[in-house]
């Protein structure tokens, strides 16, 4: 069993090993196996140089070795019915989703037509129907596509006849959108729908993990600007919709509201600007809030302004929890997570937060 369990640990046998008798040994003798697999992985030629590495800021020696998976091909045309069906879950603490997206040189520029403008930033954007859908309505005739072809669509419908649409009380006349997106499928084809909805230049979505890279996006875009618009093209309204909730204890820390997320909005975000956290959850819908009233020095640079939003009517649970978030949707335009719950009767908690006048100390 020994002299098994010796060869199992050496990539020479590693593929032709049996597994002892003894249950303890097989153990052993697995994870052995395993172990040797990832030398071997870590062997392989680098798909980067260091310098290029460090040049970007990389994730250490064991990124190095992987490619970003938003950067990988797409296996299937966008436009089929089976590519729009995603597995639901990542961990964003895997080291493949701690790595840097890939971005175009020239990004921001390179997805969008004015970069002086400020941002309708989604995190978590999933399939980017919310965002065609807000940008289409106030940037676009969005009966129609931009090949002609009537958009009849029952999101659409349902939107129209369940919501009273207030993007106007919230957001200013011209705004770009930024979508982000961890799961790489999805974001690859929540961008492919952009083109077709003709909302090219105003409205791109990005794959990557909000917390490895959103201050890089955010630097970069107010980089971008050409002095016309200095102070405008920062995120002027955040939403995190219907977010993974992520019930295990033990998976807490892969909720994408971190006090790191909510540092660096502080940092770009002017006073005024707004944070709108919404879930059907009531657990996650907190777990997000108590990162915004609870920050880690004791500043807080967000004030709650729930209770200034009309109540909704449909915050309490079956046990009576939650109605302090039953306010109504501010924009008035919902996802499709969301048109699915209030459709069956089911709560939405919501809540909204202001970014208030104490300066950012980094």
């Amino acid at each position: 069993s020994s002299r098994r369990i010796a060869q199992a640990s050496s990539p020479a046998f590693a593929s032709a090993f049996v597994l002892p008798r003894r249950r303890s040994h097989r153990r052993l003798a697995t994870k052995m196996h395993s172990n040797a697999d990832v030398q071997n992985t870590m062997s392989e030629p680098r798909t980067t140089t260091q310098s290029e590495n460090d040049a970007d800021g990389g994730g250490g020696d064991n990124a190095e070795n992987y490619t970003p998976p938003w950067s990988l091909p797409v296996l299937k045309a966008p436009s089929s019915k089976a590519y729009a069906r995603f597995r639901q879950h990542v961990n964003p603490l895997s080291r493949r989703y701690q790595m840097r997206a890939d971005l175009p040189d020239d990004w921001p520029r390179s997805d969008f037509a004015n970069t002086n403008l400020p941002l309708y930033l989604d995190i978590g954007c999933g399939k980017g129907g919310f965002l065609l859908e807000l940008a289409g309505r106030r940037h676009r005739n969005n009966k129609h596509d931009a090949d002609g072809e009537v958009r009849d669509d029952r999101y659409m419908n349902i939107t129209k006849s369940l919501f009273d649409d207030s993007t106007s009380d919230w957001l200013p006349p011209e705004i770009n959108y930024l979508g982000l997106e961890i799961r790489p499928g999805v974001s690859q084809y929540a961008q492919a729908r952009v083109e077709k909805r003709g909302l090219g230049g105003i409205v791109s979505f990005v794959g990557c993990n909000a917390n490895v890279d959103l201050d890089r996006l955010l630097t970069l875009y107010r980089e971008s600007a050409d002095g016309k618009g200095e102070g405008d093209n920062r995120p002027a309204f955040v939403s995190v919709q219907f977010p993974d909730p992520h019930f295990k204890k033990a998976h807490l820390k892969r909720r994408v509201v971190t006090p790191a997320l909510v540092s660096t909005l502080s940092k770009f975000m002017n006073e005024g600007d707004v944070v709108f956290l919404q879930s059907d959850i009531l657990e996650a819908l907190e777990g997000m809030r108590e990162r915004f009233v609870e920050e880690g020095d004791g500043t807080l640079y967000f004030d709650e302004r729930v209770a200034e939003i009309p109540p909704s009517g449909n915050g309490d649970g079956e046990d009576g929890r939650g109605e302090e978030y039953g306010m109504e949707n501010p924009l008035g335009v919902p996802t499709e997570r969301e048109v699915s719950v209030v459709t069956k009767g089911l709560p939405v908690y919501r809540t909204l937060f202001v970014r208030n006048g104490v300066g950012f100390d980094s």
